[in-house]
């Protein structure tokens, strides 16, 4: 339960981060501006019933926040786990 309490506190404290990085990777600010993103959301935009581009940019940054919190997390589980292997080997 520890070990689950610290990975998820420490891919919160990542989250933010982690989306500012995805953000600033090459091509996608152009994918969005072509029309190209839009039309890639357009079924999450229908299911969540977002009309009008403010409603587009929360579903949008929302989508974001949640895809930088789950690789967040598994940078957290991954770190978490190489500590604990080298902790492990350096006992020995």
């Amino acid at each position: 339960m520890k070990k689950a309490l610290i990975c998820i506190v420490l891919a919160l404290l990542m989250t933010l981060p982690v989306g500012v990085g995805i953000m600033h990777i090459p091509g996608v600010a152009e994918w969005f501006s072509s029309g190209e993103g839009y039309e890639f959301f357009a079924p999450l935009f229908d299911a969540l019933g977002a009309d009008g581009s403010e409603s587009h940019s929360d579903v949008i940054f929302g989508t974001l926040y949640l895809v930088s919190f789950v690789i967040s997390l598994a940078l957290a589980v991954a770190g978490w786990t190489v500590v604990g292997r080298l902790r492990r080997t350096s006992r020995n």
